[in-house]
């Protein structure tokens, strides 16, 4: 069965990547966030703005848990398939300026998962995350140590640590990995022999690390072929500065508490968790040309994922 389910999976993504060669309406342009100043051909670059989308791009893509802090032990094996609903700042100008049209404020995602158990009590997973109308991708990992378990029949919790990591593709123009590090807590309520209902909350530290290569803020003008031009001070051989480059700030940092239930019937397991993302709040100090420095914040704003989750446990 792992092996049947991996082959669906590859299907499964070569079927939406196929299907989405194109740009959608969430796929990333951020020349728009460098502006050169018609008067002396300088540039401006829009750090805070890179520094919000980015916050904001890392939660949406980063991996959820999806899943209790008991471990699945030593033979224990899980696939899932979950669709998640994720909310955004498509208001906002960091958004309007760098997507196809007026994005939505809700985009949905779909995460693929295999889980292993080993012995004792660690746990460690590799999958996917797509954002639909979108080439993005993000290949995931993680490793879970359930560091107190198995006292399902007296009121005591399951307590887990969790680490993950993911990394962004299919963005033209941004570099961006997740990593995040987190604790659950769980308690299994058996019915019968072959139905169990668990009940999950826990909290993770996202860090977002993000970067460009070399934009061109002026993509519809060749300045090798079309040499100098004159610039509004008056200079008849003004010289543009149209590159630049985001380089890595300081890490961008996100909390993201959830709450979940997870559900088996046999092999079947059915999830349903809920994330809730405060706003951004870290700051970095950016180097400017010149020597100066400038220093942003992440402005992005509360976001919320919900997701549904549908898999086999072996």
């Amino acid at each position: 069965m792992p092996r049947r389910f991996l082959c669906l999976s590859a299907l499964v993504a070569t079927f939406f990547v196929s299907s989405e060669a194109q740009a959608g309406k969430y796929d990333l342009d951020l020349t728009p966030l460098g502006q050169v100043d018609a008067d002396d051909g300088s540039l401006t670059q829009d750090n805070a703005a890179f520094r919000s989308l980015s916050s904001e791009v890392g939660v949406l893509m980063a991996p959820r848990p999806v899943d209790p802090a008991d471990s699945l032990g030593l033979s224990g094996f899980a696939v899932s398939a979950d669709v998640t609903i994720n909310t955004l700042s498509g208001d906002a100008e960091y958004w309007r300026d760098t997507t196809r049209g007026s994005p939505n404020n809700v985009a949905p995602s779909l995460q693929v998962m295999g889980r292993k158990g080993l012995w004792p009590g660690i746990e460690v997973g590799a999958g996917a995350t797509h954002l639909f109308d979108s080439r993005m991708w993000a290949i995931a990992g993680y490793g879970k140590v359930s560091i107190h378990e198995g006292f399902h029949h007296l009121p005591i919790p399951s307590i887990a640590l969790r680490g993950m990591f993911s990394r962004l593709l299919g963005a033209k123009d941004l570099d961006l990995t997740t990593i995040s590090v987190g604790a659950s807590l769980s308690h299994v309520f058996g019915i019968g022999s072959t139905f169990n209902i668990t009940p999950y909350a826990g909290y993770d530290a996202l860090l977002v690390f993000a970067s460009t290569g070399i934009l061109d803020a002026t993509p519809g003008r060749d300045e090798f072929l079309e040499g100098s031009q004159p610039c509004g001070n008056g200079d008849p051989d003004c010289a543009l500065q149209s590159e630049f480059v985001f380089r890595q700030q300081d890490v961008i940092v996100r909390h993201r508490p959830y709450l979940g239930v997870r559900f088996i019937f046999s092999v079947l397991r059915i999830g349903i968790e809920a994330m809730f993302v405060p706003p951004g709040a870290s700051s970095s100090d950016v180097a400017l040309l010149g020597g100066s420095t400038e220093t942003v914040s992440d402005g992005s704003g509360f976001q919320q994922q919900y997701t549904v989750s549908f898999g086999l446990d072996f």
